[in-house]
C-alpha cells in the first residue's frame, strides 16, 4: 500500500510540474484531447489514473478556468437512435472524455459532433448553431475565447478537429454541407430537428494527407507556438492556442484550398 501511495504521489507531482511548465495555469480555457494507452505502464488503477489526470488540470486552471472535451457520438449518423443531450455517451472519444462528459454541466446540442464542458465559460455551449463546424459552432466560440488545446498521449497533428471548422469557413470545394434530421431529447422534450455537418464528396479520389496535419504543426513549432513535454512515465503532453493554429492553417488555405489533401483530386463531382 505504501509503495502504491508513493507511485501516485510521484506521478501527481511530476504531472502538475509538467502542466505548469507548458503554461497551463490559472484561469485558462482548456480543450482536452487524450489517448491514454501509454498510461497503462503507470502502476496505478486505471480509473484512479484518469481521475488524477483530470484533477491535475482542474487544479492548475482553478475555479475561474474552464475544461472542454469532445463528446461526439458519430455512431448515431443515419440511425434512429435518440440523442439525449444529458445521457447519450460519447463514442470512441476515450475514458477521460467520457469522465468529463459525465461531470459536465453543459453540452452543445448536436447529435453527432457535440462538445461538453464545465467551469467559468462552459455556458457558451448553450448558444451554438446547428452546424457541427461552421460559424457559431463551438469551434468558432473557442477561437473567440482563446482556448488552449491540450493533447495528452496523442500528437495534435492526429487529433485537431478544428481543421474541419477551417475547411468549412474557407469553403473548400471537396466538402459540402449535408442536412440531417434527428430526434433529440433536451429539457425532457423529444423533438425532430435539422442539423448540419460538412462532409466530403464520396465519388471522388479525395485523399487526406498521409501525415494529416503535420505541416501546420511544423510551422507552429518553428514559431515556438507549440509546447511539448514528457512525463517521467513517458507520456507526452502538447499544448497550443487554437487561434495560433487557425492563423497558421488559414494562411495556407488562402494560398491553396487543397493544402489539407495529399493532392488535388482528379475526379471532381463538384466541378462543371
Amino acid at each position: 500500500m505504501e509503495r502504491k501511495n508513493t507511485i501516485e504521489k510521484e506521478f501527481k507531482k511530476n504531472y502538475l510540474y509538467c502542466l505548469k511548465k507548458i503554461n497551463i495555469n490559472k484561469n485558462k480555457n482548456i480543450y482536452l484531447v487524450s489517448n491514454l494507452k501509454k498510461i497503462g505502464r503507470v502502476k496505478i488503477p486505471k480509473n484512479k489514473k484518469i481521475k488524477l489526470i483530470l484533477d491535475g488540470i482542474e487544479k492548475v486552471v482553478g475555479k475561474n478556468g474552464t475544461i472542454f472535451s469532445p463528446s461526439a457520438s458519430m455512431n448515431l449518423v443515419n440511425s434512429d437512435v435518440l440523442f439525449d443531450l444529458k445521457n447519450t455517451p460519447s463514442y470512441k472519444m476515450g475514458p477521460l472524455a467520457e469522465m468529463i462528459r459525465k461531470k459536465s454541466k453543459f453540452r452543445s446540442l448536436h447529435p453527432y459532433w457535440s462538445i461538453c464542458g464545465y467551469g467559468k465559460n462552459a455556458n457558451i455551449l448553450n448558444d451554438v448553431s446547428n452546424h457541427s463546424y461552421a460559424y457559431g459552432s463551438p469551434w468558432s466560440k473557442f477561437l473567440d475565447l482563446d482556448v488552449l488545446q491540450v493533447n495528452i498521449g496523442i500528437h495534435p497533428s492526429k487529433a485537431v478537429t478544428l481543421i474541419h471548422h477551417i475547411e468549412t469557413i474557407f469553403g473548400v470545394p471537396y466538402r459540402y454541407t449535408k442536412e440531417f434530421s434527428h430526434k433529440i431529447k433536451s429539457k425532457n422534450k423529444i423533438v425532430l430537428k435539422k442539423f448540419y455537418m460538412s462532409v466530403r464528396y464520396k465519388n471522388s479520389d479525395i485523399e487526406k494527407k498521409k501525415k494529416l496535419n503535420e505541416h501546420y504543426f511544423k510551422i507552429l513549432k518553428k514559431q515556438n507556438k507549440l509546447e511539448e513535454i514528457k512525463l517521467i512515465s513517458g507520456i507526452k503532453i502538447w499544448a497550443f492556442k487554437m487561434r495560433d493554429f487557425f492563423d497558421v492553417s488559414s494562411n495556407l488555405f488562402k494560398k491553396n484550398l487543397y493544402n489539407y489533401l495529399e493532392k488535388e483530386p482528379r475526379s471532381k463531382p463538384y466541378a462543371k
